[in-house]
């Protein structure tokens, strides 16, 4: 999987950069790819080889981070993840994030010019190896619990305290100690040997080792003062920022190459006559571990973005917590699981992952465990304090202007005019005009539907949107959309999701008019594309069938070509809204000759008025009827209405799959229970509980990591590219993070759990089941989750085919 994210905007020349540095680094690492070093490393002192860290100081290496006034490249924090990662990916144990990011950049946000001079310029010419000694005998990640004290005697600072955790042990030519001192927390510059300072060390699970320095009475000069009490907070909070991303990478790094080598291992151990990778139990388990890969991936992308583009020192820590907190269990987990999938030879030394264990269990403790993070994140992301419905009707001087009622028939065209570059504008203008357009215009008495809105409800609403040029933001600008980038159309998901408003009848938008834009002619896109923006046409898809589901390539539909017309039999069913539909996009089986079940398949578009077509809703568990079967006996279909080539249509339906299975993917979906769970918990007095506080920051998180996830499919769909079965990923996080998340509506409203209905809770009501309900339907839809193991085992991490014995 690419670990890009889409929202990633980086300027041409740090492309450039960016390439030098990746090629440097591929070629370095390319002679270096024994792990006999690392072997012989572990355990001695100092652990590391002081030469090559000189080498890689002449490749630039240590400098990559810091301005040219000390002799740096002052380059950015992609392109120190380039190094960091081929450094993790060998296990190389030289201290490259712990001495060229934590300390160097400690010292670098610090304000002591001259012994940033001094300090920095040695560092990046690989004479010197600093260490920060920022934390506590108890560990923790918060940098104002210092106990370590500084005073002062005849001019000197005199230190006395004790710092643990620090890295690396020996070989440090000195340290970073914060203290607090009579004017507030400060840092200083102490080095080795100096007098009252001893180490000792730790041995850590890779064989490398961090120290517990004890300080009595050391004394440094007033020049040591690396950052006085105005700037040493926020220079250790953004080096420590700074640094914890790092670590991310390199965790991201070790996992990538535990589980490229546990699937080598899979496709090759024979076991009862086959592959293990060829049985179905072992295949979910690693797509399971492939998706925490790809999470990680997109939270390290977005957490390099935020350095990269940010100072803010909340939105620095924000970021490296919600990387560290999926790296350190995705890294753990995806270790741990690669032994147990090499079996007994995994747990022996002389297997070369257990050297990736170590390394995770190491990276996933240092700098703040996951847990750590997720609690550091809930504290500064703590949601705002939502106004209920109730309260802001009240609050209201008079009920918010209604959208103008258009013709049933949508006779009324977008308007035409100038198109706005939406993207142009600053995520928080671009929030404000949207935010302001839906409080004052979206009907009351459709926020917060609990269950799929009909047409009727929601068609007054859909032709405004269509006039006002809304109603498909993630189409292309010349084609009526409004364009927007991946990261503008996830605020447009959120704030959508923030008024409440109801998801029309947009089959067209989200899935038949991106798929005609690619394989329709001009005809048919002039035809359709028009008439699904201004809603003269509904559109619902015609692809299930009663023994074709998941399986959707077994489909019996038959259409045969008679003249210039497809004569139709069969029938579809759980077709969503059919009822309120106009038209329907077909997959029917033109071939019956065919050698493969997925040759000789069409892709047909239908006018439901068509005689022969027959339309039953069928009502869920829920009471609601949202689902439909759909007969056919003996319609005709004018041959112009084909999409795509003849007997081709499973390339046409693999693509729209493709855009369905993205919009299951949506964050959209999540973010309603998501704000749910932590109002009714709010109203139950939940939000302080221990167990409760836990379960909702790792929610919010998942919810995090799929938005960042979901950007970079979002931004290939708005260029037109294929999504591939790496989608597949993105849907079973999103549908399976929506059902964890109706799971803990129900726990969270106790007894309440089981009734049906809304139920007040303070002045707002909830339907407690209604999510519960909708999320079976979520993870079945577009293909059930285990299906969508199953593609990804096979079509994306290559793993054998099981056996049919016959």
């Amino acid at each position: 999987m690419q670990t890009g994210s889409a929202t990633s905007q980086v300027e041409p020349e740090t492309n450039t950069d960016l390439g030098v540095v990746e090629n440097a680094v591929s070629s370095f690492f390319a002679r270096r790819t024994d792990l006999g070093r690392v072997r012989g490393l572990r355990g001695t002192e100092p652990g590391y080889d002081r030469a090559l860290w000189k080498e890689i100081a002449g490749l630039g290496w240590t400098g990559t981070l810091f301005p040219e006034q000390y002799g740096g490249s002052g380059l950015g924090f992609r392109e120190m993840a380039a190094i960091v990662r081929g450094c993790a990916r060998a296990l190389f144990p030289e201290p490259v994030t712990a001495s060229a990011v934590l300390a160097g950049r400690a010292i670098l946000h610090g304000d002591n010019e001259s012994l940033k001079q001094h300090l920095l310029s040695r560092l990046i010419a690989g004479e010197l190896i600093p260490a920060l000694a920022w934390q506590e005998p108890d560990g923790g990640i918060a940098v104002h619990a210092v106990g370590a004290l500084a005073g002062e005697k005849g001019g000197s600072i005199i230190i006395n305290g004790s710092k643990r955790f620090v890295v690396p042990a020996l070989g440090a030519d000195g340290f970073v100690v914060s203290a607090r001192s009579p004017r507030g927390l400060e840092l200083y510059w102490v080095p080795q040997g100096t007098a009252g300072l001893s180490v000792s060390l730790e041995k850590r699970a890779d064989g490398t080792f961090c120290a517990l320095l004890s300080l009595a009475g050391v004394a440094v000069p007033r020049a040591n003062i690396v950052a006085s009490s105005s700037t040493a907070t926020i220079a250790l909070q953004k080096a420590a920022a700074e640094a914890t991303v790092m670590c991310c990478v390199e965790s991201l790094a070790v996992m990538e190459k535990a589980l490229a080598m546990t699937l080598e291992y899979l496709r090759t151990r024979v076991q009862f006559g086959r592959p293990i990778g060829s049985f179905q139990a072992l295949q979910h388990r690693a797509v399971d571990l492939h998706i925490q890969k790809g999470l990680s991936a997109a939270a390290v992308s977005a957490a390099l973005q935020v350095l990269d583009t940010k100072s803010d020192v909340t939105a620095l820590m924000l970021a490296a917590s919600r990387a560290k907190s999926r790296c350190a269990e995705a890294g753990f987990r995806i270790a741990r699981e690669s032994i147990q999938f090499h079996g007994a030879i995994g747990f022996s030394d002389e297997c070369d992952i257990g050297l990736y264990l170590q390394r995770a269990l190491v990276l996933s403790a240092w700098l703040g465990n996951a847990a750590a993070h997720r609690r550091r994140y809930a504290e500064l992301a703590a949601p705002e304090v939502p106004v209920s419905e109730r309260a802001r009707a009240k609050t209201q001087s008079g009920p918010p202007p209604r959208p103008k009622r258009f013709p049933a028939n949508g006779t009324r065209r977008p308007a035409a005019g100038v198109v706005k570059d939406w993207n142009a504008m600053s995520d928080d203008a671009f929030r404000m005009e949207i935010r302001e357009y839906f409080e004052n215009n979206y009907p009351d008495h459709l926020r917060y539907l609990l269950r799929r809105a009909r047409w009727s409800e929601t068609r007054d609403w859909y032709f405004e949107m269509s006039h006002k040029g809304w109603i498909a933001p993630n189409w292309p600008a010349e084609h009526g959309g409004m364009g927007l980038s991946p990261a503008k159309l996830l605020v447009f998901i959120e704030e959508q999701e923030r008024i409440g408003i109801a998801r029309s009848p947009d089959i067209g938008i989200v899935m038949l008019g991106p798929l005609l834009m690619r394989f329709g002619t001009e005809e048919q896109k002039q035809t359709y594309l028009p008439c699904i923006l201004s809603g003269e046409r509904i559109w619902c898809q015609g692809y299930s069938e009663p023994n074709a589901g998941s399986d959707l390539a077994s489909l019996q539909t038959a259409a045969v070509l008679d003249g210039n017309e497809f004569v139709v039999n069969g029938q579809k069913i759980w077709t969503t809204l059919a009822h309120d539909a106009t038209h329907m996009f077909v997959l029917a089986r033109t071939d019956q000759a065919a050698k493969r079940k997925q040759d000789g398949i069409s892709f047909l578009l239908l006018d439901l008025k068509t005689p022969g077509v027959t339309i039953r809703p069928i009502r869920n568990i829920e009471g609601h009827e949202e689902f439909c079967q759909v007969f056919f006996d003996n319609v005709r279909i004018p041959e112009a209405n084909l999409v795509g080539k003849l007997h081709q249509g499973w390339t046409v339906a693999q693509a729209l799959l493709g855009f369905e299975r993205l919009n299951h993917g949506s964050p959209r979906r999540a973010q309603y229970p998501l704000k749910r769970v932590e109002m009714l918990a709010r109203e139950r007095g939940l939000l302080g509980d221990a167990e409760f506080a836990g379960k909702y920051a790792r929610l919010r998180l998942d919810v995090a990591d799929l938005a960042d996830a979901y950007a970079r499919f979002a931004d290939l769909a708005r260029a037109g590219k294929p999504l591939g079965a790496e989608v597949s990923m993105l849907k079973i996080w999103a549908t399976e993070t929506f059902q964890r998340l109706s799971e803990l509506m129900i726990e969270t409203a106790g007894d309440c759990g089981c009734l049906r209905g809304e139920l007040a809770f303070g002045e707002d009501t909830i339907d407690v089941l209604s999510p519960f309900y909708a999320s079976f339907v979520a993870t079945i839809a577009a293909g059930s989750s285990e299906i969508q193991r199953n593609i990804l085992a096979r079509r994306v991490l290559g793993l054998p085919g099981e056996r049919r014995d016959k």
